[in-house]
Parts: C-alpha cells; structure tokens; sequence
C-alpha cells in the first residue's frame, strides 16, 4: 500500500481551498446580478415661494424732486448811488420780515430832486390859478361885449392856455411822485419774508440802477414740482383736477439721507408735458417751511409719497420677485417654471403691487418665485417652499 506523504497531501489541500474559494466567489456574483440596485428619489431644486391671492389696495404713487421757494428774487437797486448803510442781518443765511429795512443808499441828491419837483410843482399850481382866473375874466368880458350871441373863439375865451396850465400841473405832480419815488428806493426793503441767500455789496459800495444787491427766497412758501409718468396719473384720485378739493390730497415729503418727513399738500398740475422727461409734474408746497420744527430747507433734494385710489385685483410681492419691469416667475401646479407677465402698479416699502396681464390668474392663489435666478428655465421641475419675505 503507497504512503501518501505530508508534502502531497499539503498539495491535495490547498487545491481543494482554490477550488472551494472559486466557488464561493461565483456563487455571490451570481447572487449580487440577480439583486436590482435600490431605487433613489430625484432630487429638484428647492425655491422659495410666495402663495398670492388678489387683494384690495390704496395706491401710493412716489416721485423726486427738489425744494424750491415759490419767489425766487435778484433784488436790484432802482436808484444809483453809494450805500451808507447795512443792516447788521443782512449776511447769508439770516431772514427778514416784509418790509423790514435791508440798506439804504445816500439820498441827499433825491431829496434834493424832491424839493426842486415840489418848488416846480407849486409853480405850476400858481400858474395854474392864474390862467383859470385869466380864463374867466374873458369869458365875462366876452359876455359884456354885447357879442354874446357870436360864437367866442378858444383863443379868445383862453382855452389853449388853460389847457397848457393844466399840462403843466400835471406834470410837476408826476415829477413829485416820481421824485417821492426815488427817495423811498433809497430805503431797500425785504419785498416778503425773505432768506438772504447772497449778498453782493458792503457799505461803501458805488451802486447804478438795476445793480444786484442780493438773491432772496420767500420763505413763506416752498413748492416742489413731482414728475410723474402717465401710469402714476392715472393711479391719483379723481379729484385731482378739481381745484376746490385737490388741496385734501395727501402728499408725505420724506428726506432719505435722514429720514424727516415734512407733510404737504397738492397745490397744482402743470398744464404741459416736460420736453425732455416727457412727463407732467404735480406741484405739492409747504406753509412756513422754516418755522417747522424740523426745518424744510430750500435745495433738499425728496421723496414724495401721494396717496391715490383703491385699486382692485392686486398681487402683493417682495420686490426681488421681479425678473424684469414685466415679469415674474411661478411655479405651476405641476411643479414646474413658468413666466407670468404682469404690470407693475406701484411699490410701498418693501413690497411692489402688480396685476398679471391674464386676469384669470387673479382667481386663484399662485406661487410667485421670490428670488428668480437667472439658470432658471421654462418648465424646468422645481420644489416649491412657501416663504413669506413681506
């Protein structure tokens, strides 16, 4: 009988292992091939949504523009001469009541013009009474001349020089008036309650007729022309062209470098459309705007905010839902993208208010994008989470 030695059963061995392993390793690849892979969801990108739903609203139209006072005046010397005196006020920046004096220019030569035009002018009223009685005397002469019954003529009657007379009366009255005149320009006098904006002369200063003395502000007064395109006019009240009830319209003036608010009121509409803007401006004033609390200074550049109608059928949004000044996008019911065109109403704080071009859409309640991006494609599947940004 063979003796089968250690080294071949070894051999037998290991084959065996081999044999085995090949096995195994076949019957688990057959296993894995027959087992399908686990199914996995899709995964769509998450956008955040507004749920909208038509609402009532009062329209709020905004417009710029810049504080001007409604009298704006180079004020100018009507008489020539030196200035002999400033008041101590009158520098930049300080105001003045109507009628009170600003400076005054020498008026010896004016007063001097004065009394010649009233010695001429008592002339003249002497010469005047003379002729007048001149004039009847002939008159009674011709009556006790016995030709009464002819016809006298002006000559003799001393018409003409009654009427020179009287010319001559009149004249010299002017002159007075007009010498009166003159002297009081010596006297310069704020025209209204005015702010010295500049000045332009110190005392000494040799000064002619229609020199500029200073630029002065009314200050009883401030306006502000607001241009509005033809949209915003149509979202103001009815009463706008009614001149009896068009100062009940709400106007709010808000500075935006500080935020202080000045209330206002509608004063007007400009009957003409800015050639270069193309728009028609609403003119709003404020009353003693200098006296307020918080002062309105001329220059300040504002924002106005002008209460309008109740608009019906408006989508409230965050401003960031808009693609463009005509579009938003939405999520169907289906999931995916879609443009909606709408028209932009008018904005108030955060928000903006639009009516979609399809009224249809305003019967129900539609999922606006809030944050449109600009990968974002037409019917492209999308998770919508509502998230109310207002």
């Amino acid at each position: 009988m063979p003796i089968i030695n250690k080294k071949s059963l070894a051999t037998v061995a290991g084959l065996t292992s081999i044999f085995l392993a090949i096995t195994i390793n076949g019957a688990l690849s057959a296993n894995q091939q027959k087992t399908p892979p686990p199914k996995v969801a899709p995964q769509y990108p998450v956008v955040s949504v507004t749920s909208v739903a038509a609402i009532s609203q009062r329209a709020e139209v905004t417009a710029y523009g810049e504080v001007k006072s409604r009298n704006q005046l180079a004020l100018t010397s009507q008489v020539s001469g030196q200035i002999t005196y400033l008041s101590d006020k009158f520098l930049t920046g300080n105001t003045f009541k109507k009628g009170e004096l600003l400076a005054e220019i020498e008026p010896i030569v004016y007063q001097q013009a004065l009394a010649n035009a009233q010695a001429n002018l008592a002339d003249a009223e002497l010469a005047l009474a003379q002729e007048q009685l001149n004039s009847r005397q002939a008159e009674e002469e011709w009556q006790q001349s016995g030709l009464a019954s002819e016809q006298a003529s002006d000559l003799v009657l001393r018409k003409p020089q009654l009427a020179v007379a009287k010319a001559k009366y009149a004249m010299s009255l002017k002159e007075v008036e007009k010498a009166q005149y003159d002297l009081a320009q010596t006297k310069l006098r704020a025209p209204f309650d005015a702010l010295v904006v500049s000045k332009q002369v110190q005392v000494g200063s040799n000064v002619q007729t229609g020199t500029t003395l200073a630029d002065l502000y009314d200050i009883s007064l401030f306006e502000v022309a607001l241009p509005l395109s033809a949209q915003q006019w149509q979202l103001l009240p009815k009463t706008i062209n009614d001149s009896q009830q068009i100062t009940a319209i709400e106007v709010q003036l808000t500075d935006e470098s500080t935020q202080q608010q000045w209330p206002a009121v509608v004063d007007r509409v400009e009957q003409h459309i800015d050639s270069q803007s193309r728009q028609r401006s609403l003119v709003a004033v404020v009353k003693q705007p200098i006296a307020l609390a918080q002062p309105l200074f001329p220059g300040s550049f504002v924002k106005a905010n002008i209460h309008g109608e109740q608009i019906e059928q408006l989508w409230q949004l965050p401003a960031s839902a808009l693609v463009d000044s005509n579009t938003v996008w939405q999520v169907n019911d289906d999931g995916l993208l879609d443009y909606l065109s709408i028209n932009v109403m008018f904005s108030q704080n955060n928000a903006v208010y639009v009516q979609p071009i399809d009224k249809n859409v305003t019967s129900k309640t539609v999922n606006i994008v809030n944050r449109p991006l600009a990968s974002y494609l037409k019917n492209m599947k999308v998770e919508a989470k509502v998230e109310e940004l207002l």
